[in-house]
C-alpha cells in the first residue's frame, strides 16, 4: 500500500507540473503532440483530436511534446474547425519568446500553486500558530535593551536567511550555531539591525517549543480565514528558500552531495510520513512540490529553466535561433540530468541500506 501511495502522489505531482505546460500551450495555439505521466513502455495510450495521451511503467517524470520538438513540420493536426476545415497550430518555435517563456513557466508555477493548495487544505483546522514576534524573554537573557532585542519586536532575518514563518527562525539559527548572528528586526515598523551577536543555546530553558532554547519566548497569533491563506503562501515561500539554500551549502561545500535526496529517497520519506500522519504526508508532498518548482527553473538544458534562457536570448537578439542547437544542448542536459539521478539514487539506497 506505501508503495502504491508514493506512485499516486509522484503521479499526481509529475501530472498537475505536466498540465500546466499542456494547458498554457494550448492557450499560445501551440500543438501538443503527446502529454505523458512517467517514462518507459505504455501502460495506457490513447489519441485524441492529435494528442496522444500515455500513462507510462515508470512513475518517474513526464513530457508534454510540443510541435517542433519531435522534428517533424507538419502542423495538421487532424482536427477541425465550426467549417469541418482541417485547422493548423502553431509549432513552439512558431510562437514569440514571450509565450515560450509563458509555456515553461506554467509548470513550475503548478506546482508552486499546487503546494499553496495543499497547505491551505492543511490549515483549516489550524487555529493558532507561533510568530515571529518576541513576546518576552528567560531570565537572565544578556541581549535585551534598545541596543539589543525588545519585546514587540519581528525577526526579519537571520545572517540574511529571510524568516518567513516561525519555523525559518528554527532552521536559520542551527545553521548559525556555534557563531555569531547578524538580525534585522521591525521594531515600531522601522528595520533596526543587530550584528554580531553571539546568541548561544541555553540548555537550562524549559522545553517550551516557543522558546527555542536561545532566551526568546514567541507570541502566539490566532488565524483568520484570510490568515490561513497569508499563512500557507508563507510556508511555502519558505520551502523555496529552503531549496535555495540547499543549493548554497552543496555549492559551497557546506553540504555533501551524498547527502541530496533523491526519488527513492522521497518515497522513503514519504513512507515513514504516511505512517505518522496524513497531515505529515500531505505537508511534506507540498514542500516537494515547492522544491520542484526551482529544481525545474534551474538554467540547465533540458529543464524549462534553460528553454527559458534559450528565449530570454532569442528576444534579446530580435531573431529565432536554429532550433536544433537548442535540441544539441537539451540533450546534453538530459545525458547530465540521467548522470546525476545514477549517482544520487545510489546514495539514496546506501544510505537505506546503512
Amino acid at each position: 500500500m506505501s508503495l502504491i501511495l508514493v506512485i499516486i502522489l509522484f503521479g499526481l505531482m509529475i501530472l498537475v507540473h505536466e498540465l500546466g505546460h499542456f494547458l498554457t500551450a494550448k492557450m499560445c495555439g501551440v500543438c501538443v503532440e503527446q502529454l505523458s505521466v512517467g517514462f518507459g513502455p505504455a501502460l495506457f495510450k490513447k489519441n485524441y483530436k492529435g494528442t496522444v495521451y500515455a500513462l507510462r511503467a515508470i512513475p518517474l517524470g513526464g513530457a508534454v511534446i510540443l510541435k517542433g520538438e519531435s522534428g517533424e513540420d507538419e502542423l495538421l493536426v487532424g482536427k477541425t474547425d465550426s467549417s469541418g476545415e482541417k485547422t493548423k497550430e502553431l509549432s513552439y518555435y512558431d510562437v514569440s519568446p514571450f509565450k515560450k517563456i509563458l509555456i515553461c513557466l506554467s509548470g513550475p508555477f503548478m506546482n508552486f500553486l499546487s503546494a499553496v493548495l495543499i497547505l491551505i487544505i492543511l490549515f483549516i483546522p489550524v487555529s493558532r500558530v507561533y510568530s515571529t514576534r518576541i513576546d518576552s524573554f528567560i531570565d537572565g537573557f544578556a541581549f535585551e535593551g534598545e541596543n539589543g532585542f525588545l519585546k514587540g519586536d519581528r525577526i526579519v532575518s537571520v545572517n540574511g536567511f529571510h524568516i518567513y514563518v516561525y519555523g525559518d527562525l528554527v532552521t536559520a539559527l542551527s545553521l548559525g550555531e556555534g557563531s555569531d548572528f547578524d538580525f534585522k528586526l521591525e521594531r515600531y515598523g522601522k528595520t533596526v539591525t543587530l550584528r554580531d551577536i553571539p546568541l548561544k543555546r541555553n540548555l537550562t530553558d524549559t522545553d517550551d517549543p516557543g522558546n527555542l532554547k536561545y532566551g526568546f519566548i514567541f507570541k502566539v497569533d490566532s488565524l483568520s480565514f484570510f490568515g490561513k491563506i497569508g499563512y500557507a503562501l508563507k510556508n511555502a515561500a519558505s520551502f523555496i528558500q529552503s531549496a535555495f539554500k540547499s543549493f548554497e551549502l552543496l555549492f559551497t561545500g557546506k553540504a555533501k552531495a551524498s547527502d541530496v535526496m533523491g526519488t527513492v529517497g522521497i518515497a522513503s520519506e514519504m513512507t515513514k510520513r504516511a505512517k505518522t500522519s496524513s497531515e505529515e504526508l500531505w505537508y511534506f508532498v507540498a514542500f516537494i512540490s515547492s522544491n520542484l518548482t526551482v529544481i525545474n527553473l534551474l538554467p540547465i538544458p533540458g529543464l524549462d529553466g534553460g528553454k527559458i534562457i534559450f528565449s530570454v536570448i532569442e528576444a534579446a537578439a530580435r531573431k529565432k535561433l536554429d532550433p536544433k542547437y537548442e535540441n544539441y544542448f537539451s540533450y546534453a542536459g538530459l545525458a547530465l540530468i540521467l548522470i546525476l539521478f545514477i549517482f544520487i539514487t545510489y546514495n539514496d539506497i546506501a544510505r537505506l541500506i546503512s
